[in-house]
């Protein structure tokens, strides 16, 4: 049954049953200790008073002086104060027979011995037995018998004169102990009702940070690890502490298991969509190939007027940026295509036009005004797709701005937008085709842009990443440009 009990109860159980035994043990020996005390002082009462009194009354016994001899027994039963157990002095002569009391109702004078009690009659015939001998009869506490103290009395040469008898009363000896007993009581229960509470503070300190450990471990398939890393302190070189380390370690290895499980995932849903693509895109890029050569042929044999050539041209540059589009799904797609030029920055302001100006939009735009080292077919789609996707999460009358800067080394474009920001649960799933986290959010679907732009920046060796806070949304992409690009 203890196994299935907390440790935050058992600390502070077993600490104040430490306690409590420590308690008892320490007021057992007190009490022996004050029993051993309360005989220690009678014997050496009654045997003070009896060497005493033999001394006092040797010669009185004897000349025969009775009246000495009650005199000095009666002293010390005068003098007693109150609450002293002292009963009553009784002197014997030789024969045991009574020779003064100081109670004479109880023992009179020439009365035996055995007629006084058992407990005088055994302590004359023991000090009878053996004169040298001081006696000394110590009932149990609970007992009814007087303490009983016996010595023999001696005249100067040796010879036997009689017997001095001390008793006490056992009653007022059990009373003065009970009496201190009390006071040990006390005390201890004092010392419990302070030390008791104390106990148990510091069996649930010590025990809360191992049940804190327990709880973690219980949710620790259930539970984000960094929400389990709060809640678990490593501090101390003791074994919890050490534990506790040992623990967060552990979860810090399994939150990077989890995001590289994650990212896997990610890979192989991509790679499977890629491979699905990359089959439609083959048979697509067939009819279209023979579209833009159509209306190359026609550009250039069939002597169309200028609106006509410049309406061919953005059709041409429409069809090959469905070629693009189409060649972003394949996973070997060509890079072979111009470089980027002012014209190609141009058509996607007219490309996206129509809508800023249905939504009323303000369109902020800074883009290179030299030509750019990449293919302009991959960057040209990937730019379109994060505009028009900025373009639809924007709300009328919002801001859509596209930054792009060139350096020797790499490409940076920045599309942002006002309006709904992306859920936090949402980004780390935009760049997968319709994922169902997307759909879940309401408003927003990124559908096929968001992965056809992360196809195209993976095919450039780029990065892209995404933040969104509330009023500000931002895709990030940063394209290298290599010896093999700039030729």
């Amino acid at each position: 049954m203890l196994e299935n009990v907390s440790y935050r109860y058992k600390i502070p159980a077993a600490l104040m049953l430490a306690i409590l035994l420590t308690e008892l043990a320490v007021t057992a020996a007190l009490v022996a200790l004050t029993l051993s005390d309360a005989r220690r002082n009678v014997e050496s009462g009654a045997r003070n008073l009896a060497n005493v009194t033999t001394l006092s009354i040797r010669d009185s016994l004897m000349r025969d002086d009775l009246y000495r001899v009650f005199e000095v027994i009666r002293a010390p039963i005068d003098a007693r104060e109150l609450g002293n157990p002292l009963k009553q002095v009784i002197v014997l002569d030789s024969a045991g027979r009574v020779y003064a009391s100081t109670n004479p109702k109880f023992s009179a004078t020439w009365a035996r011995a055995s007629s006084l009690g058992e407990p005088v009659a055994v302590a004359i015939r023991q000090v009878h037995a053996n004169p040298e001998f001081f006696y000394l009869s110590f009932p149990s506490v609970f007992a009814l018998d007087d303490v009983v103290a016996a010595q023999a009395v001696l005249a100067e040469d040796g010879s036997f004169l009689g017997y001095v008898v001390v008793t006490y009363d056992t009653g007022k000896v059990r009373g003065e102990i009970a009496t201190l007993l009390i006071r040990m009581v006390l005390l201890s229960l004092f010392g419990l009702l302070l030390l008791l509470p104390i106990a148990w503070w510091w069996g649930k300190r010590m025990a809360t940070p191992l049940h804190r450990l327990s709880d973690a471990m219980e949710r620790v398939h259930t539970a984000a690890p960094e929400i389990l890393k709060s809640e678990v302190d490593a501090r101390g070189r003791d074994e919890i502490g050490a534990l506790s380390a040992s623990f967060r370690g552990m979860l810090d290895e399994l939150s990077e298991k989890r995001q590289l499980e994650r990212e896997m995932v990610v890979s192989e849903r991509l790679a499977a969509v890629g491979r699905v693509a990359a089959g439609i895109a083959h048979e697509i890029n067939n009819p279209l190939g023979g579209l833009i050569n159509a209306v190359d042929t026609l550009a250039k044999h069939g002597a169309p007027d200028g609106l006509t050539s410049r309406t061919l041209g953005l059709l041409e540059r429409g069809l090959t940026q469905i070629r693009s589009t189409v060649g972003a799904l394949l996973i070997e797609a060509r890079l072979d295509s111009p470089a980027m030029g002012q014209a190609d920055w141009d058509d996607l302001q007219i490309l996206v036009h129509p809508e800023v100006i249905t939504k009323n939009l303000q369109m902020q735009w800074s883009v290179p005004a030299d030509t750019v080292a990449l293919p302009s077919h991959l960057l040209r789609q990937l730019v379109l797709n994060l505009l028009l996707n900025a373009v639809k999460a924007v709300e009328e009358g919002g801001t859509v701005s596209c930054t792009a800067t060139a350096s020797p080394s790499e490409v940076c474009v920045l599309v942002s937008n006002t309006g709904e920001h992306i859920p936090e649960h949402v980004v780390n799933h935009v760049f997968e085709p319709y994922s169902p986290n997307q759909k879940s959010a309401g408003v927003r679907s990124y559908g096929l842009g968001l992965w056809v732009s992360y196809q195209i920046v993976t095919q450039l060796r780029g990065t892209i990443s995404v933040s969104s806070q509330p009023g500000q949304t931002t895709f990030e992409v940063v394209l290298p440009i290599t010896a093999g690009d700039k030729t």
